[in-house]
């Protein structure tokens, strides 16, 4: 009784292969890519939209100033 115990904690949920836990790793690790990704083209939008405005600005007072 005592070595079939044993046998099944030293197991230890056979079940789930080195596969599965790899392909497991490289979903949370592709999720976690595709977050920055949207982050970072996030961010790239907002800057953009920003210097796009500022540029504007700038032709705006350019504008005034030839008048």
């Amino acid at each position: 009784m005592f070595l079939l115990a044993g046998s099944l904690v030293a197991c230890n949920n056979s079940g789930e292969t080195t596969g599965d836990k790899k392909d497991s790793l490289d979903s949370m690790a592709t999720e976690r890519k595709d977050m920055v990704d949207s982050t970072a083209d996030q961010k790239k939008d907002m800057i953009d939209s920003s210097t796009d405005r500022k540029k504007d600005s700038l032709d705006r007072i350019d504008s005034m100033k030839k008048k």
